[in-house]
């Protein structure tokens, strides 16, 4: 019924004013845009006299009216397009002047719109439009060809063709319901209006009847009327006088809330100014105790001291409490601000005064005994308790405060400089073994007095026999700096606040500013400077010149220790030159303790100075034992023995491994250490290649045996490979020294070998070599005759003598030589009894001594040695 009814309003507001009638409609919207619904109408012209015109047309609703949108003639439609002719689907596209591609509010309204479409083709436009994609279903009931199809293309042409419009429901309803009630009228026109002639007239009767009853009822209503515009009146005049009295009492009120008000906003006055006054009062009072302290108070006594410190605090309190620029103008604040300003002044005069004294005597030597300084920091402990005081000075008056600081460092240094020196004077003293007792006795009151009262020091020192001269000065001294930098570093940030974050301050150098001009003046940026900064001012320049930081301010009251640490190690590597690896060993043990310690930066520095100096030694006697051993020169006067650079060498590897204890490799000595035995190898190479002597050999054997002794005790892992090489090079010098300088036991037989050997190597076979007139069995038993066990014996002992006369300083090496000779002969013994077996198989001859002999030879020769 609604499509119908959207049908009719169609039809009445857009179509019929042009003279159409509609044939078909269908809800869509554009497929590739914002859905904005439309309605799609097919109509047709209902003039008589021309020619039907067919059109599509589109309508929107706009503000609740139907108007036309787009209009299109049918006879541009070419192609209607149904999408999917299989599947049920809301689209569809018309093919006119453009493809316009709609989507249908269901498939079922699509179908039904594109029937008519088809209509319209068989009707009107000689089916000249091409429909594609079109289920069969959807026009199976239309086709011409089938049965009825041509009965319903008649039918709606003469529906067509007809004038009359289709009736609405509601009118409908109206004629349905008349024809029920007049169901017997209508068959008889006559009598049908004849009955509506009487109803006509049954109304009219009512309705005049009806108009004389209202005449009567309005002459009543009009005297009602009169009589409630008299009660209206009356009512008119109560009110009247009631809202004159209402007048009257609102005017009456706004008074009494006027004179409300005024008490209100008096008493709030009183309360706030009662308020304001009482805090002024309580922000603004100092006590006469504190005022008393503050001008009066003996800063030597400690008890004074801490009541200065309170007072300061409320005073600091008075400051800080905020003031507004009206209350500042009031007498009473003004006289109050002005009177804490002197008080603060001379209060600040007064202090600074005490601690001036207090540093100036310091700086003057009249701190008591000479080591008061490195033994008991008394006046550290001294100043500290004036702290909280220097605290509230750095925040009240920067410039002061950095003046202070000035002066503290020319009169402290002043003391450590006398201090140092007389330090390194003692080390020097006792470097160089001076019986000055006040001198050289220095260096150990300083040192114990140090380490047993702060407990700084870490070292631990090396074996007492390991520890020289030297390495003892270099402890202490270190020990003492450590204790001292690192002391005198944490007070300077204790005391001065170094590690603090200031607020920003304004100070002058001409005239110190007061609360009032504090308050009243604003603040030039360029005159916020660091308070606890150490500064340098002279009297042309009118702002202040901070420092780089807490490492200068250490510097500059301790000095620079740089040079006299630099000169103190080179005095002692020139009395010790391995010295260098206490150096390194206690820098690296101290800069692995402090570093990032928080008050150990100058100490550090100091360290890391020594480091760099030791380092730069080590690498110096590295390089002159290098030459050593390069030059070395033996002329045929020198004595055999240990050479020079090898003791050195020894004397390196020990005191590296002793001092030191396992760090060789991070100091790169293993490197140092295989540079130096490479140079001694090739040193030795050289002088065994120089000539034959004796002296040389044995000099030789006994150096590379010394080296090989004390590199296997060191045990570096670097180091293996030398090892090695020096044990190979030892068994060569040792089988060197047994065929040149032992001498031959077994001279003739050798020889006699030695001659079968040459035969058998020439081609002569073994059975053949006896027939050799040089070599018959006769004259082998002739030369093992010659050779009795008693001989052998004989030879044995001499050769150990001779031995024994050039290594009788070396029993070990002369053990290892014995036994090199023992293995040598008896090897040699194997290799005759060989080829007499081979080459003399079968004529009964042999040596007159086994092999067991020869072990008792060695064996007994060994022990009468030693007794």
């Amino acid at each position: 019924m609604a499509v119908f009814s959207l049908r009719s309003t169609l039809q009445r507001e857009i179509f019929t004013p042009r003279e159409e009638r509609l044939l078909g409609i269908s809800f869509v919207w554009k497929a590739s845009r914002k859905r904005k619904s439309a309605i799609l109408c097919a109509a047709v012209s209902s003039e008589q006299q021309t020619p039907s015109r067919v059109v599509l047309v589109t309508v929107k609703t706009v503000k609740g009216h139907y108007k036309l949108s787009d209009s299109w003639p049918a006879n541009d439609l070419t192609v209607v397009d149904g999408k999917d002719a299989v599947k049920e689907t809301a689209e569809f596209d018309l093919h006119l002047d453009k493809v316009y591609r709609w989507v249908s509010s269901s498939a079922r309204e699509k179908g039904a719109f594109v029937t008519c479409l088809w209509k319209i083709n068989q009707r009107y436009l000689q089916d000249k439009v091409k429909f594609i994609n079109i289920s069969p279903a959807i026009l199976e009931e239309v086709f011409p060809w089938q049965p009825g199809g041509a009965t319903e293309i008649r039918g709606l042409q003469e529906v067509e063709e007809d004038g009359f419009q289709e009736l609405t429901e509601r009118e409908a309803a109206d004629v349905q319901r008349l024809m029920e009630q007049s169901d017997t009228a209508v068959c008889d026109a006559k009598a049908f209006s004849q009955a509506l002639h009487t109803n006509l007239a049954r109304l009219d009767q009512d309705n005049l009847e009806a108009l004389m009853e209202t005449e009567c009822q309005g002459e009543r209503l009009l005297s009602l009327l009169d009589e409630a515009l008299v009660e209206v009146e009356r009512i008119e005049r109560v009110l009247s006088r009631y809202d004159g009295m209402l007048f009257s009492a609102q005017r009456q009120l706004d008074v009494l809330q006027t004179l409300s008000d005024w008490l209100q906003n008096i008493d709030r006055n009183h309360g706030k100014l009662r308020s304001e006054l009482c805090h002024l009062v309580e922000g603004l009072s100092l006590g006469e105790d504190h005022m008393r302290v503050l001008t009066e108070g003996d800063l030597k006594d400690e008890e004074q001291v801490e009541a200065s410190i309170l007072a300061v605090q409320m005073l600091s309190r008075c400051y800080s409490m905020p003031t507004t620029a009206g209350q500042r103008r009031l007498h009473g604040v003004a006289e109050q601000l002005i009177r804490f300003e002197n008080v603060r002044q001379t209060f600040e005069q007064r202090l600074c005064q005490h601690i001036t004294n207090i540093l100036q005597g310091l700086g003057n030597g009249e701190s008591g005994t000479e080591t008061e300084c490195w033994d008991t920091p008394l006046f550290h402990s001294h100043l500290l308790s004036y702290k909280p005081l220097m605290d509230w000075l750095r925040e009240s008056s920067p410039l002061v405060f950095q003046q202070l600081a000035k002066v503290y460092a020319e009169n402290i240094s002043q003391l450590y400089e006398r201090q140092t020196k007389e330090l390194f004077e003692s080390a020097r003293s006792q470097l160089s073994g001076a019986k000055e007792p006040k001198k050289a006795g220095f260096l150990d009151s300083v040192a114990s007095a140090s380490s047993s009262k702060c407990g700084v020091s870490g070292w631990s020192s090396p074996p007492s026999g390991v520890e020289s001269r030297a390495s003892r000065v270099i402890e202490q001294v270190l020990g003492q700096l450590e204790f001292t930098c690192i002391r005198e570093q944490e007070f300077l940030v204790s005391f001065f606040s170094l590690d603090s974050v200031p607020e920003s301050a304004a100070v002058h150098m001409g005239r110190r500013s007061s609360v009032i001009d504090q308050t009243q003046t604003p603040v030039n940026p360029e005159q916020k400077k660091r308070p606890h900064s150490w500064i340098r001012t002279s009297s042309s320049v009118t702002h202040l010149v901070p420092c780089v930081g807490e490492w200068d301010c250490v510097r500059a009251v301790l000095g620079p220790m740089e040079h006299r640490l630099c000169a103190l190690l080179s005095s002692c590597e020139k009395a010790e030159p391995l010295s260098c690896l206490t150096v390194l060993r206690s820098a690296r043990r101290g800069l692995c303790q402090y570093r990032g310690h928080p008050c150990a930066s100058l100490y550090c520095s100091l360290l890391q100075c020594a480091q760099e100096h030791g380092q730069h030694n080590l690498r110096t006697y590295t390089e002159s034992l290098c030459r050593e051993m390069e030059h070395l020169q033996v002329t045929k006067k020198s004595r055999g023995g240990i050479l020079p650079f090898v003791s050195r060498l020894e004397e390196f590897l020990s005191q590296g491994k002793a001092i030191l204890g396992g760090e060789e490799g991070h100091w790169g000595l293993e490197a140092s250490y295989l540079q130096l035995f490479k140079a001694a190898i090739h040193t030795l190479d050289k002088l065994n290649g120089q000539n034959g002597r004796s002296s040389l050999l044995v000099t030789v054997m006994m150096n590379f045996h010394r080296m090989r002794g004390f590199l296997k005790q060191v045990e570096l892992p670097g180091l293996k490979e030398i090892e090695d090489e020096l044990r190979q090079r030892m068994a060569l010098q040792l089988q060197h020294y047994v065929a040149n300088c032992m001498g031959r036991p077994l001279g003739a037989l050798t020889d006699f070998m030695e001659g079968v050997r040459g035969c058998l190597m020439h081609g002569v076979r073994e059975e053949e070599v006896c027939f050799q007139l040089a070599y018959s069995k006769q004259e082998l038993r002739r030369v093992t005759e010659r050779y009795p066990g008693r001989e052998v014996r004989r030879a044995l002992e001499a050769a150990h003598k001779r031995a024994n006369r050039d290594l009788v300083e070396n029993p070990e090496l002369l053990k290892e030589l014995w036994t090199t000779m023992q293995t040598s002969l008896l090897s040699e013994y194997h290799q005759f009894q060989s080829l007499i077996s081979k080459c003399y198989a079968g004529a009964g001859i042999s040596l007159d001594f086994t092999e067991q002999d020869l072990l008792h030879f060695f064996s007994a020769i060994s022990k009468d040695s030693r007794t």
